[in-house]
């Protein structure tokens, strides 16, 4: 009995430091742009989807992991994060060994690269198939890592917003095609901005324990009351995005779907009036219903691109429900995270 309670929490704190619900920031960009291929009559190879999606996968959770260890020092010192800031909290809770972080770290890596070079050679999907991984690799990898530590010297929400907006889309795109695509580039900004501003409001309950540790990013470098006006800027801005690139070639639908957006923008910025926003509930109130906003964007242009697609002769019933089942397995990942942290956090 022992061993299986032991064997339990082991799984629950794993489940918990690979941060599972956060891949999605990075998969779904990705098989969005599969999904653009797939409405411009491109037919899907399902092998390059899947084989893609696992290493896209395993980079994110590199990312991680790498994040996770790197981080380690400003995690301990860190006494005002939420569920959804300050990291897993797996290893500062010491359920984890550290090195146990950065060992499975270089094992996605691992993954990763080979299932590239399958991509590349076995299945031929193009030239810049090797050098668009290795981009994903190096800003991952290196986002906290040394030599370049991108989030201490305050590039780290410029990497997020390129990997996980243009790169993450266009890699899909590109996998697919074998080509690069106008329109997948400008529908990969609204996304882009929506990950940059769910980074940027997870950094602001970390600033004091990020600047003791001289992790300069936007939050630190700004301070609380100015990352918070970029954010609501950003957050409008964003919505506007969508509503621009329409004349552009991207679907109309987009643009109407976007309605959607406008409760989550407008309850973010009346809660950013409010005196208490430096209430721990307050912020990850607001964390959450921008990681909400962030996945919206990325339904809306599924399904206006979905719409798009099933006028082609490229589309069936069958293909469309197993595009529609990865998405979904892809956003469950969310639950098993939140359920998985929740669990640990609360023992």
């Amino acid at each position: 009995m022992a061993y299986s309670a032991s064997l339990k929490w082991s799984v629950l704190s794993w489940l918990t430091l690979l941060r599972l619900g956060a891949t999605a920031r990075g998969v779904l960009p990705f098989l969005l742009g599969g999904v653009i291929a797939w409405s411009q009559g491109f037919a899907i190879n399902w092998a390059v989807l899947v084989i893609s999606t696992v290493a896209v996968t395993a980079v994110m959770l590199m990312t991680f992991l790498v994040n996770e260890y790197y981080d380690y020092e400003g995690d301990l010192l860190n006494k005002e994060f939420h569920k959804l800031s300050g990291g897993s909290r797996v290893l500062p809770m010491g359920l984890i060994p550290r090195r146990y972080s950065l060992i499975a770290a270089y094992v996605c890596l691992l993954i990763a690269g080979i299932l590239g070079l399958v991509l590349q050679f076995v299945f031929k999907t193009g030239p810049f198939t090797i050098p668009l991984g290795i981009l994903a690799l190096i800003i991952g990898f290196f986002y906290t890592a040394p030599p370049f530590k991108w989030a201490y010297r305050g590039w780290g929400e410029v990497a997020i917003w390129f990997s996980c907006g243009w790169l993450a889309n266009m890699t899909g795109y590109y996998l697919q095609t074998g080509q690069f695509s106008m329109v997948t580039t400008l529908m990969s900004f609204p996304g882009a901005t929506s990950v940059f501003l769910v980074i940027l409001m997870n950094e602001i309950p970390d600033i004091n324990a990020d600047r003791r540790v001289g992790k300069k990013n936007l939050a630190v470098r700004l301070g609380k009351q100015k990352a918070l006006i970029l954010f609501a800027v950003l957050l409008v801005l964003s919505f506007v995005n969508i509503l621009i690139i329409v004349p552009f070639g991207v679907p109309v639908m987009s643009a109407f779907l976007s309605v959607v957006l406008i409760p989550i923008i407008v309850l973010n910025l009346l809660a950013l009036k409010k005196q208490n926003i430096n209430d721990p509930k307050v912020q990850e109130g607001l964390s959450l219903r921008t990681m909400l906003f962030d996945h919206l964007i990325t339904i809306i242009y599924t399904i206006a691109f979905l719409a798009i697609g099933m006028g082609s002769t490229a589309i069936t019933l069958g293909q469309l429900g197993w595009i529609i089942l990865v998405f979904i397995i892809i956003f469950s990942l969310e639950g098993v995270g939140v359920f998985s942290s929740k669990m640990v956090l609360e023992q």
